[in-house]
């Protein structure tokens, strides 16, 4: 017995998902004043019932499509062979096919899936849908998509196709049994929205977006969602195949829980990429909550008008107000699966993901997101705690936004809300309106909570004055003030006492206070080291903010220490699973450059970079942010041309996601400027600088360490360019400032006494510049140890001083003793070396050694020819030098590139 038209099936597929009580009165609702078609599907449940084996569909595929169904005779069956394809398991069954995991042995050994249409199911429109599911999936190359590898026929010429074994579960219930955090759901989504919008670019529409046609596999340890199942897929443009012509008029076409407003229409208007976009919205509503806006239950019982009249008329309520108002119980189930507290899941969720989500859903489709891409970038906006599309931009808001990114006015609201909290001040939290909740277990994640949310809603009572740390004496006592009441009166309190130390470590971080930010992340590791807290995920957050921030004052040693304690202990919890991994492996590197390990730091700046390829989208902050400390690894490493172009990479990159005017920007541009300057490209590097210490300026305020290294950076740029007076008023400036900052040992305070001394020497004020060279190489010495790359850099200024002083001897002992530390270091080319080798050159020709002079001034060229482009200033430089000895000894003078060729 068949189903006679779309509409009955229909209403037969609801029925079935219905308790049997509840069946009849759906029916009667469904068919309206019809009661020929609801006899008849009466009567199809009944032969349903009589031969259940027949059409077992599984609940989650019930509703997957309209189809026209029939009772078929038994097909085939685990060892059938279907052309080349040996049958091993049916794994899935529809309306009208059977999907069987098979084998394949020519000319590949391999297991797939194959698709077929079931004995006496081969109606035309159903032969239609097939067709455009097979053509679908064949116009398709996305590695979030599965793959079709053939089709065929089979010997009673039913038509099916071979694509790939998707080995996996539901996207939702890989989450939750995974309990995947809040972050890595989203990011998991965007790949989804990724996959989608590349099928929209082919000209296909899916129609069916669910958890059940998007399972989560495993590739190398990483989950890689593929959407699967494009049987009601539409072309955007005519039709995917002549036989389509059944599908494509008032026909109910999807799941209704997950179906546009304009699926639900039931008429002829024309469904776009928008439909998709909306269950798109529908999922991550899902993934948010583990609800679906509208009860799929209630929807069936409520009849098929009353159903298509919600989907097209009635507002779903917030996420957050989906989460608020669960029961306890229920609350309290779904933040475990995301590893979060009720409240902190509430908070989390209102706002700006609300803001997203609701926009996905929007009734009209214009007010939408116009691609399912520009929906993944509103995501990844949320997770860089970037402004997003889908508010209204009020100053406000990008204000708080600005602040998040920041951390400054973390601390204004920290004081009020603990004074609030600490003081007993009442607070209200949907979450509790049931008393059943207010259970003792729950009273540490209660105010944490509780402090998070109202954090969040201090920071619109925060003025940008303070923000951009024009008040920064206030905004220190207010920090100091709260600090003291953290450790005095939330000593019971040790997760919320951790959770507020990190907070405000990190805000003495953003506003230049290294050494009250270590004080902090110090007392957040110690609270969250004790006990099975101590391998968490929040204690590996704790070791990599106090490894960050004793880099930041270069206490190397045990930065590198702590950071591979969090690596190690993050990839106990994700495997190579989550992008924080990636995370530590880029800040352990950043520390071995500064230690002078470039070789072990390249590998891990790589790595890390090859595993946010894997897990993020191609445009993302963090491999932004990866490129540009790459690219000072290859700087170090004398690669001027590799490092440019990660820092070019890096600074496109943050543009494109973040615009122009923003810190991160201004940080590569600064970087990018000074690579600049090594290559001698000075005019470019100059215009950089300016502006990156411009924009440093605003976001920082003017006592800030990057500050102090822009004006430090700027000036080296002009002594370049031989404008010594300006030069030199800058770099006292930037030693000054980084003597307040950091006092008078520091690292970035030998950096500075160097360049200093470097323009004094150049200014002919030797007895000025002599005294800052030795005192950086003595801290350099003490700070970095004898064999620091940046003690070669010490001795070559005090070789170069030494010169001109006329202490040629003790010029000579300083190169010797560079080049030595600089080949131990890097190796025997590298541009740093080329230099030495220069400079050495030159005392030794005013010592008249001018066959030892002679020799290292034609290596120092000929690496510069390697090394440098063909424009570099110092080539020319070096055959002038060069020059001078072999005019000396009456030699023929060398032409441009006559070394390189030799």
């Amino acid at each position: 017995m068949n189903p006679k038209n779309p509409r009955e099936e229909s209403i037969f597929d609801g029925a079935l998902q219905l308790p049997p009580e509840q069946r009849e009165n759906y029916i009667k609702a469904a068919s309206g004043e019809d009661p020929s078609l609801r006899q008849r599907v009466t009567e199809l449940l009944r032969a349903h019932e009589g031969d259940g084996e027949t059409l077992k569909v599984p609940a989650v595929e019930r509703l997957q499509q309209i189809t026209v169904v029939t009772w078929p005779p038994a097909g085939e069956k685990a060892g059938d062979k279907i052309g080349p394809y040996k049958l091993l398991q049916r794994i899935g069954e529809g309306g009208c096919g059977y999907v069987f995991m098979a084998e394949q042995e020519q000319p590949v050994r391999r297991r797939v899936a194959l698709k077929v249409i079931k004995l006496g199911m081969d109606t035309k429109e159903v032969v239609g849908r097939f067709e455009v599911e097979r053509q679908a999936l064949a116009m398709m190359e996305h590695p979030n998509i599965a793959k079709v590898f053939d089709a065929g026929a089979t010997e009673s010429g039913r038509p099916y196709f071979v694509m790939e074994l998707v080995r996996g579960i539901k996207i939702t219930d890989y989450c939750d049994q995974n309990k995947v955090p809040m972050a890595e759901r989203l990011r998991l989504f965007t790949q989804v929205c990724l996959a989608i919008q590349h099928a929209h670019q082919k000209g296909i529409i899916h129609r069916d977006i669910k958890p059940s046609n998007i399972l989560v596999t495993m590739h190398d340890g990483v989950p890689v969602p593929k959407v699967i199942d494009f049987g009601i897929a539409k072309a955007t443009h005519g039709r995917l195949t002549d036989k389509t012509v059944f599908t494509q008029f008032e026909q109910f076409i999807g799941t209704p829980a997950y179906m546009s407003p304009e699926q639900a229409e039931m008429t002829s208007l024309d469904i776009d990429t928008r439909s998709d976009i909306y269950s798109l919205g529908v999922l991550l509503y899902e993934l948010l909550t583990s609800r679906t806006p509208f009860d799929p239950k209630e929807l069936l019982a409520s009849g098929l008008d009353a159903m298509r009249r919600a989907i097209r008329e009635q507002e779903p309520p917030r996420p957050s107000t989906k989460l608020s108002t669960m029961l306890a119980g229920d609350l309290t189930t779904v933040a475990k699966q995301r590893h979060a507290a009720p409240p902190k899941l509430i908070h989390l969720v209102k706002g700006d993901l609300d803001w997203i989500v609701m926009k996905a859903l929007e009734k009209d489709r214009t007010r939408r997101y116009d691609t399912a891409a520009g929906f993944a970038s509103d995501i990844e906006s949320f997770l860089s705690n970037q402004p997003v599309l889908a508010r209204p931009p009020s100053s406000v808001y990008r204000f708080q936004k600005w602040v998040r990114r920041n951390k400054v006015a973390f601390a204004a609201a920290s004081a009020v809300a603990l004074s609030l909290l600490l003081g007993g001040a009442g607070f209200t939290w949907m979450y509790f309106r049931e008393k059943q909740a207010r259970h003792l277990a729950d009273l540490e994640a209660v105010r944490s909570g509780q402090v998070a949310a109202f954090l969040e809603d201090m920071l619109k009572g925060v003025g940008p004055s303070v923000a951009l740390g024009r008040d920064t004496k206030l905004l220190h006592e207010i920090l100091d003030k709260t600090v003291e009441r953290v450790s005095r009166d939330l000593k019971d309190q040790p997760g919320v006492q951790a959770e507020l130390c990190n907070t405000i470590g990190e805000v003495y971080r953003a506003i230049g206070q290294p050494g009250r930010a270590e004080e902090m992340h110090r007392n957040a590791h110690e609270l969250q080291s004790r006990g099975a807290s101590g391998k968490s995920a929040d204690a590996a957050t704790s070791l990599n903010n106090l490894a960050m921030v004793l880099c930041d004052q270069w206490k190397l040693p045990e930065a590198e220490s702590l950071h591979r304690q969090a690596l190690e202990l993050r990839r106990k919890i994700y495997g190579n699973t989550n992008a924080s991994v990636a995370a530590s492996l880029n800040n352990l590197a950043i520390v071995l450059r500064k230690e002078g390990k470039l070789a072990e730091a390249e590998g891990l700046h790589l790595e890390a970079l090859a595993l946010q390829k894997r897990l993020l989208p191609a445009d993302h902050t963090d491999i932004a942010a990866s490129l540009n400390n790459l690219g000072w690894v290859y700087r170090d490493e004398g690669k001027f041309g590799d490092a440019e172009d990660a820092f070019r990479q890096s600074l496109a990159m943050q543009k494109k996601l973040l615009g122009e005017n923003r810190p991160g920007v201004a940080i590569t541009m600064d970087n990018l400027a000074f690579v600049l300057c090594d290559q001698g490209k000075f005019d470019e590097a100059e215009s950089l600088e300016r502006h990156a210490l411009e924009l440093q300026r605003k976001f920082f305020g003017s006592d800030h360490p990057f500050v102090a290294t822009g004006m430090k950076n700027l000036a080296m740029i002009l002594g370049d360019r031989g404008e010594l007076g300006q030069a030199e008023e800058l770099s006292h400036q930037a030693l000054t400032l980084r003597r307040q900052l950091h006092g008078e040992e520091h690292v970035e305070v030998a950096n500075s006494l160097d360049g200093l001394a470097l323009l004094l020497r150049k200014e002919k004020k030797l007895p000025d510049a002599r005294p800052l060279a030795e005192q950086a190489l003595a801290m350099r010495k003490s700070l970095l140890g004898d064999t620091h790359l940046d003690v070669s850099s010490s001795l070559n200024t005090l070789g170069l001083i030494s010169h001109d002083e006329g202490k040629l001897p003790e010029s000579e002992r300083f190169y010797r003793d560079a080049l030595s530390l600089q080949k131990n270091v890097v190796g025997v080319e590298h541009p740093f070396i080329a230099t030495t080798l220069n400079n050495l050159g030159l005392t030794l020709r005013d010592e008249g050694k001018l066959d030892e002079a002679e020799l290292d001034l034609r290596q120092a060229l000929a690496m510069r020819q390697k090394l440098l482009s063909p424009q570099h200033p110092a080539i020319a430089a070096s055959e002038k030098d060069l020059n001078s000895v072999l005019s000396l000894e009456g030699k023929e003078a060398v032409r441009t590139g006559q070394i390189s060729k030799r």
